[in-house]
């Protein structure tokens, strides 16, 4: 199972049992019943302690209906068409469950009632006629007058010819947009960046730690923290611990498999399955012991971790293979895509992009370097050619690169957004603001306050991207 299947999210908002508009009375219509059951299109595949009530009331067209009372039980419908009625059964235990097709706006529905009847959990029309997700997740919630967390799957009628407007995201931009904005992985600084930038994030950009495995692949601060976010995580995790005598050789030979099967359990039960996986980062760059010395050791690292993952993991996560962008200290090639682990074991294409090394002070320097080979554009149209979404996990001004980098260059935030901009609509995914202000690193910061463990300030830079993510989408950068 592999692809972009997004979506999950909990206690966004408590939205009325019929959600959405109803469907175009023309549209050609085909039904999923809980009952058709498995992973291609057209069928319904369920994750935790789901049970099939037959017989039950009220009665269903196909006089059956799953429920589960537990949080992180999910449902994953896999459909084609346009538009897609999702339906259940509310009742006196009826508990909260979050909806959300392909990684569009979430909603958290209220499925209690005093009275057990069939109802509409969520329309949701104007997506692109192809392969498309819905994911159903228990939220472990409910009101106070339920008895209980039991959430429903009776069917879902999908439909073809809709002419709705397409769905967007929280930020209100057409790809997921966040933030790295904390050391301490905590949801309130993200807030705090996105309350500065004047928009929701859709992202919360969190590190795992890399001294164990336990804390690479066991539920971690990474989701525990950010449990109830409502956002999506976007997760950085090393392929082995560090200091502790593993290898790229033995990753590769299978050594680890059963740890990485464990993360996948991991995505399952911290109900975080549409996560982006940015696995084994940066390993063109020779600072991180899974640096690529060894290039083919390397893939088939990254080509058994991915196996591993999605052999628990349901739905999948996206796996991201993300770069470091302009020069390539590895392989010895010094070109980066030999590293690339193929089309079959990577769902995302990203590059990690700072105004450093070499800095831009032109927008021809930009232009450039985004063409020349380990460059922004240059990365992503190899990902267009191989069919794979991009993204930008950690991009920002650069003060704390010395004469490497361009400093408070708001340019460079404007340029930033043009590129997105352009490139919106296409295949990009996401892009994640790198908020960093510490002694001995990138000095990105664009809203903390200057202090003992805050040594780099850009208010130039920070009124720009304020201007330009807070709401003034679609405008040209140009001051």
């Amino acid at each position: 199972m592999s692809g972009v299947l997004l979506g999950l999210a909990v206690l966004v908002a408590m939205l009325v049992a019929s959600v959405g508009t109803a469907l175009p009375a023309s549209a050609l219509t085909s039904t999923i019943e809980d009952t058709d059951i498995g992973n291609a299109a057209g069928r319904v595949a369920y994750v935790g302690a789901w049970i099939r009530c037959a017989g039950c009331t009220p009665p269903t067209p196909n006089t059956s209906y799953h429920y589960a009372r537990d949080r992180g039980a999910v449902a994953a419908i896999r459909f084609t068409g346009t538009g897609i009625q999702i339906y259940g059964i509310a009742n006196q235990s009826g508990g909260r469950v979050s909806i959300a097709v392909d990684g569009g706006q979430p909603t958290v529905v209220d499925t209690y009632a005093p009275t057990r009847a069939p109802q509409l959990l969520r329309t949701i029309t104007g997506l692109t006629d192809g392969g498309h997700t819905a994911v159903l997740a228990n939220t472990g919630t409910s009101n106070a007058a339920s008895g209980g967390t039991v959430v429903t799957f009776d069917r879902a009628v999908v439909t073809t010819g809709s002419s709705e407007p397409a769905l967007g995201f929280r930020s209100g931009l057409p790809w997921l947009s966040g933030v790295w904005a904390n050391p301490n992985m905590i949801p309130q600084n993200t807030d705090a960046f996105c309350a500065f930038r004047g928009s929701p994030c859709d992202l919360a950009h969190v590190f795992v730690a890399r001294d164990n495995w336990a804390s690479i692949v066991a539920p971690s601060f990474a989701q525990l923290n950010y449990q109830n976010w409502p956002g999506r995580l976007l997760i950085s995790v090393p392929p082995f611990p560090e200091n502790s005598g593993n290898s790229l050789q033995a990753c590769a030979a299978g050594a680890y498999d059963t740890n990485w099967r464990t993360f996948g359990t991991t995505l399952n039960t911290t109900a975080r399955q549409d996560s982006i996986i940015r696995l084994a980062w940066q390993a063109n760059g020779n600072w991180f012991q899974w640096q690529a010395t060894d290039a083919a050791a390397y893939r088939g690292c990254w080509q058994h971790i991915a196996t591993a993952i999605r052999s628990t993991a349901n739905p999948d996560p996206v796996l991201d293979w993300t770069i470091n962008a302009h020069y390539s200290q590895l392989p010895a090639s010094h070109h980066p895509l030999d590293l690339y682990p193929g089309d079959a074991y990577v769902d995302s294409i990203g590059i990690d992009s700072y105004d450093a090394y070499p800095p831009s002070t032109t927008l021809a320097q930009f232009n450039q370097q985004a063409q020349a080979e380990g460059g922004i554009t240059w990365l992503y149209d190899f990902a267009q050619q191989h069919g794979k979404r991009f993204g930008v996990g950690e991009w920002g001004v650069a003060s704390g690169a010395g004469s490497n980098g361009a400093g408070d260059n708001q340019s460079y935030i404007g340029w930033m957004w043009d590129w997105f901009q352009a490139h919106a609509g296409q295949t990009l995914l996401y892009d994640a603001y790198f908020n960093s202000c510490e002694p001995d690193n990138v000095g990105s910061n664009l809203n903390q306050p200057p202090g003992a463990d805050c040594v780099f300030t850009n208010p130039r830079s920070a009124a720009r991207y304020r201007a330009l993510w807070g709401g003034a989408g679609g405008q040209p950068s140009t001051p």
